[in-house]
């Protein structure tokens, strides 16, 4: 194979990678889970109105699956922090905290935000569902349009070739697309099950909660009941 060719097919296989790359991390920013990854869309403006990355006024962890932990460098950049993250994901539930060992002063030494993943009740599976959609046909797009166009110039280069070296080429080109193909659909696949099993899981926690409340509702009339059986007795 000629290494112009070779260099062409390459060309298409980084800009293939970089759209399925891309979808992921896209996927990633539509949080059920406390994904490390959507940390990285969060600026926080400085006290003098330069954007900064996230890491470099903060340290983050993982609180639980479904909570991150934020602590400032500076107990002065608490307010930025939770702006910046409000501006990136308005979705975050975001809690000022005190650490265990905070003095009884109350200075910002020791707080820190604790940025809570939202429930994925009717509304949020819906519009994340759709969300995942449409982010995969545009990938989906790009990918379809890439190919078209490498496998139109594929043909030009490969004018003068042997049948044997133009169906290699082909075949490389072909194998390619039907990979990364493959792989966006995966990511879509996946995301669609992780959003559809949180909702079942917000449906289970709702009707527990709604058995609890009748139990204790009953609990209530029953002993209404026998108080009321026990004043008719006294009487």
């Amino acid at each position: 194979m000629k290494k112009s060719i070779e260099t062409l097919i390459g060309e298409m296989k980084t800009k293939m990678s970089g759209y399925a790359v891309l979808l992921q991390y896209r996927f990633m920013n539509l949080c059920i889970k406390a994904e490390p990854a959507a940390l990285l869309a969060i600026s926080v403006i400085d006290e003098e109105g330069e954007e900064k990355d996230l890491e470099s006024v903060a340290s983050a962890c993982l609180a639980n699956d479904y909570q991150f932990a934020i602590y400032p460098h500076d107990s002065k950049m608490v307010f930025a922090i939770s702006k910046g993250i409000k501006h990136a994901h308005p979705e975050f539930k975001i809690d000022v905290k005190s650490e265990e060992n905070s003095n009884d002063s109350g200075e910002d030494e020791n707080k820190y935000l604790l940025c809570t993943m939202p429930e994925v009740n009717k509304d949020r599976h819906d519009s994340l569902t759709d969300g995942v959609g449409m982010l995969y046909d545009q990938c989906k797009a790009k990918l379809d349009a890439n190919h078209t166009i490498y496998k139109s110039r594929l043909t030009t280069k490969l004018l003068g070739s042997s049948k044997e070296d133009a169906k290699e080429a082909e075949d490389k080109l072909e194998e390619i697309y039907n990979k990364h193909d493959e792989i966006c659909l995966q990511y879509k696949d996946a995301k669609l099950k992780e959003i559809e099993e949180a909702y079942q899981r917000y449906l289970k926690e709702q009707a527990e909660k709604q058995t609890a409340a009748d139990e204790k509702a009953a609990a209530r009339g029953e002993n209404a009941g026998q108080a009321f059986n026990i004043n008719q007795e006294d009487e």
